[in-house]
């Protein structure tokens, strides 16, 4: 069994046996470097602000009365280390201080001799086995929690848009909400999930792949009045929801509580406040009677075309810009009325016909005659397929939603001025929102 001893060397040791060939860094069974470069440059931060880092793990072997080292943990901080020295990288954000933007070789000559000086702990062993060397490797790495990816970011980009996301995670309505777990707030999902929320506000709707990482750079330092009022857009759309779902409605008792479906519909209500349209206090019982209408229907084993298309995109490339927008266009339709916002925009009569057609052939819901739909005036059959059928709703009716329309004989309709009706659209018209 190898003997394990306590130690501690300084950066310019760490360079002398690197310099004359006596240490390894990438033996065949570690991982490949995969820090980022703001990871890098906060542990350089660190160091030259005296902080300890973690310890590493080195194999020691006697070969010719020298002695080499065999990184076995902590090969990238070493590594990044090294290349900081050698010139590779400088000093950009996420760092902050006088020596911002400089390479190892432009700092002070004081600067670069405490760098060098500064004391790294290791665990050493003496001529330890392949196996040895193999097991400790496993056991070192196998027992400890690697960080997410939210939880790197959170150490990689400090700064205004990181604080902002962690601040608006804690309002009270997502605890009452129920859309994170205990486990996910332990590992800052939720502050993730907020951080996306306030990249569409920021920049609008992209994907999640690829974009939240240069938003969080982008952002570290953030124009104070773009970043007022994206967080006053925030509050507002969060606000509008605290409204809609109330007690009748608590928002966890619907799909809403899902990410996905959160996220298409906090964008539509912000896209509403942003077009100059405001919750009307007499549209909120048809919105909530809509949206249970959407919780009940929508999965992709639907019958109802839009709302299956809309659940295989909450699913099927969630995250991506396409499905993002078409899921938000969607929401932004079904909860407009709401908003006393035009039914007649092309893509909003086109859904609500598709919507009521399917789900009155396939789930007939005329419940005073037991049967396939009929118009409200003759209380005759009424085929939606056609064209002498039109969606309407009573002139009084103070808000037009899914679930208070009606159908009528074109024939039927003596005076028009009794009724709102919606224009029927071309059947070639497809549900692209994009």
């Amino acid at each position: 069994m190898a003997r394990w001893n306590s130690s501690q060397h300084s950066i310019a040791d760490i360079r002398e046996w690197f310099t004359l060939g006596r240490l390894e860094l990438k033996p065949d069974f570690q991982r490949r470097p995969v820090w980022s470069a703001p990871a890098k440059i906060m542990l350089m931060d660190s160091i030259l602000k005296g902080i300890p880092i973690p310890k590493v793990f080195l194999s020691n072997q006697i070969k010719d009365e020298k002695t080499y080292r065999i990184v076995i943990d902590g090969q990238q901080r070493i590594r990044a280390i090294l290349d900081f020295i050698g010139d590779k990288y400088r000093l950009n954000s996420p760092f902050e201080g006088p020596n911002s933007g400089y390479r190892f070789s432009e700092l002070e000559r004081d600067v670069k001799d405490d760098f060098l000086n500064y004391q790294i702990d290791f665990n050493e062993a003496l001529n330890p086995t392949e196996e040895e060397i193999r097991d400790v490797y496993s056991r070192v790495n196998k027992y400890t929690f690697a960080l997410n990816k939210q939880e790197l970011r959170i150490a990689d980009f400090p700064g205004d848009f990181c604080d902002l996301s962690e601040k608006l995670a804690s309002d009270d309505f997502f605890s009452r909400a129920n859309i994170f777990t205990p486990a996910s707030l332990r590992r800052y999902s939720d502050v993730e999930f907020i951080s996306e929320l306030l990249m569409a506000l920021a920049e609008g709707v992209k994907s999640k792949k690829g974009n939240l990482d240069s938003t969080y750079a982008k952002y570290s330092h953030w124009d104070s009045k773009h970043k007022n009022q994206t967080e006053k857009r925030f509050n507002e759309s969060l606000r509008n929801l605290d409204r809609i779902f109330d007690k009748s409605l608590p928002i966890y008792t619907t799909r809403f509580r899902q990410k996905s479906d959160f996220y298409s519909l906090f964008l539509a209500v912000d896209k509403l406040l942003q077009e100059g349209y405001c919750l009307s206090g007499e549209g909120l019982k048809g919105l909530r009677d809509d949206l249970k209408l959407l919780s009940k229907h929508i999965r992709p084993e639907s019958r109802i075309e839009a709302f299956m298309e809309y659940a295989v995109k909450c699913v099927s490339s969630a995250n991506t810009s396409s499905s993002r927008k078409w899921r938000q266009n969607f929401i932004y339709s079904i909860i407009s009325p709401a908003y006393k916002a035009p039914l007649d925009a092309p893509h909003t009569a086109n859904l609500f016909y598709k919507i009521l057609t399917d789900l009155n052939i396939k789930h007939p819901t005329d419940r005073r005659t037991k049967r396939t739909p009929s118009c409200e005036i003759c209380n005759e059959h009424i085929d939606v397929n056609s064209n002498e059928a039109l969606i309407a709703w009573k002139k009084s009716a103070s808000c037009h939603h899914l679930s208070n329309s009606f159908w009528l004989h074109t024939t039927c309709i003596a005076d028009q001025n009794d009724f709102i009706l919606l224009s029927r659209p071309s059947k070639n018209e497809q549900l692209d929102f994009l």
